[in-house]
């Protein structure tokens, strides 16, 4: 499945558990998937880097459903998205 679009939302950092929490929403040809993403940084990681890491997790969590880990379906980030280098906004 192709991810055509991804949005990191409702984002939070935790300064007693030191982590970083937001949801993580990718866009595919016929659904649209949600997934809470918490992660372990450095508070000042630049945005850039977080939002490489929430994707990251997004995309572990999703590799883990039934379809993705069976082989029956593969996921591939769309071209514009491969080109993380400028970073995604994160939105609160």
């Amino acid at each position: 499945m192709l991810i055509t679009d991804i949005e990191i939302t409702q984002y939070t950092y935790c300064q007693s558990s030191a982590r970083h929490s937001a949801n993580v929403c990718m866009t595919l040809k016929n659904q649209v998937v949600t997934l809470f993403c918490q992660l372990r940084l450095s508070e000042q990681e630049s945005s850039g880097e977080k939002a490489r890491a929430f994707i990251s997790d997004a995309m572990r969590q999703m590799r883990r459903m039934p379809e993705y880990r069976s082989g029956k379906a593969t996921l591939n980030l769309a071209d514009n998205l491969r080109l993380l280098g400028d970073p995604m906004p994160l939105h609160a």
